[in-house]
């Protein structure tokens, strides 16, 4: 009997402790230092980090990793920094649609940006920037400088081209409007080497970098035609942080500014007030300045068979105009533009002046709107009203002061402003 007791009690002690054991690692936990969430035990899965509040040591991990951040991109052979993926780059010029600031981050060694020194390009003129569309921290800069191409003939492209020397970098950071903390750097001169990596420092909450060309070193055949293949942004993090390295280069974003679509124009821009030809037409412009122009864009709309795009641009110091133009001008990837659509409607209750934008800092358009006008609202920005009507046999989407005006915005008082 005493036997018998006895391994009944061994048998229930196992039991109670295989519960314990399978029971207890069956809880999962989150590991904040990569994010995964389905680990056992005390340490992660996929870092080999104590469990927090253990006393244990970090393990090396036998899992495979989790790519967790989306915002981020692995580099090849490296482990400890990662690639910060942008949502944009633009440039104040290149040389021609040859050389556009994109190919300095589309993952292609023989192409490149290029813009002339010759035509006042040096000395901080000529800039190129880089957008995160995100606040993200930064470490490092990477730069293959120069054109790392070949010709036809079999002729390197690199001393036969200018290639950067020095150049200035400052940082925007989230909420801010001004690009600050500037510093200089040389670049040295070699060719088909590997990445120059620039320390930066680590800063956190960076929207955009901008590089400045102050130097250049002088190309044998084209003294002034300076070149740049590629560059990236990195930031110091495990590569498990990462989403894979890309595959594909990178697609093609235009961008000015961090928080609105900008794009360079394809021809010069023929105008309507609204989108389509029943609309007034305010003008042609930047007849002869249009490949130096970069516009924002702030809304789509297809009307017949045609796409037509809302651009707010700055007509060479007479004013700033908000107004229409066909798809064809611009060179904006469609899915990146919102959908513009009425968003109220009512009356302007006085005869009113009417601008090409919210604001008399826009053109003032010829057209005075008559009171009591019943008119649809598209949105309602800087103490101003954009308003669609008809009026002598002409239709047109004109701003007028929101205090002169009666608008029903139903449930959505933010309009497209």
């Amino acid at each position: 009997m005493q036997r018998r007791l006895r391994n009944t009690i061994c048998a229930v002690l196992s039991l109670i402790l295989v519960l314990c054991i399978t029971g207890a690692a069956a809880e999962t936990w989150f590991c904040p230092y990569c994010g995964f969430a389905d680990n056992i035990g005390i340490f992660c899965s996929m870092c080999g980090k104590p469990r927090y509040g253990s006393t244990e040591t970090t393990v090396i991990p036998t899992a495979v990793p989790v790519y967790t951040d989306p915002t981020l991109e692995q580099i090849p052979g490296q482990n400890d920094c990662v690639k910060i993926r942008l949502t944009g780059i633009d440039a104040t010029s290149w040389i021609s649609e040859k050389w556009l600031p994109e190919y300095a981050i589309d993952n292609d060694e023989s192409t490149c940006w290029q813009f002339s020194a010759k035509k006042g390009g040096l000395d901080g003129r000529t800039k190129l920037t880089l957008y995160t569309g995100y606040a993200q921290a930064l470490d490092q800069i990477w730069l293959k400088n120069g054109f790392w191409g070949w010709t036809d003939s079999g002729t390197d492209e690199y001393y036969i081209n200018a290639r950067l020397k020095k150049i200035r970098v400052d940082f925007l950071y989230s909420g801010e409007t001004n690009y600050r903390d500037t510093m200089e750097f040389t670049l040295r001169d070699e060719a088909f080497t590997d990445w120059q990596k620039i320390s930066t420092g680590h800063r956190e909450n960076v929207v955009a970098v901008r590089i400045s060309a102050m130097t250049s070193y002088s190309g044998s055949r084209y003294p002034n035609d300076v070149c740049l293949s590629e560059i990236m942004l990195v930031k110091n993090a495990p590569a498990y942080s990462a989403m894979p390295a890309a595959s594909t280069p990178v697609p093609t974003i235009y961008k000015s500014k961090p928080d609105v679509t900008g794009v360079r124009l394809k021809d010069k821009l023929a105008t309507r007030s609204g989108p389509g030809q029943k609309y007034d037409e305010p003008g042609t412009f930047l007849p002869d300045t249009w490949r130096n122009v970069t516009v924002r864009v702030l809304g789509k709309e297809y009307v017949g068979t045609t796409w037509w795009v809302l651009v707010d641009f700055d007509n060479a110091g007479k004013g700033r105009y908000r107004v229409w133009t066909g798809l064809k001008r611009v060179a904006v990837d469609l899915d990146q533009v919102k959908e513009y659509n009425p968003t109220g409607q009512g009356t302007v209750n006085a005869t009113s002046d009417t601008y090409r934008g919210p604001g008399t800092n826009y053109a003032k358009a010829k057209v005075t709107i008559n009171g009591w006008k019943d008119v649809v609202a598209y949105g309602h920005e800087n103490g101003y009203v954009e308003v669609e009507f008809e009026q002598g046999n002409k239709w047109y989407r004109l701003w007028v002061p929101e205090s002169q005006t009666s608008i029903d915005w139903g449930n959505d008082n933010s309009g497209n402003g």
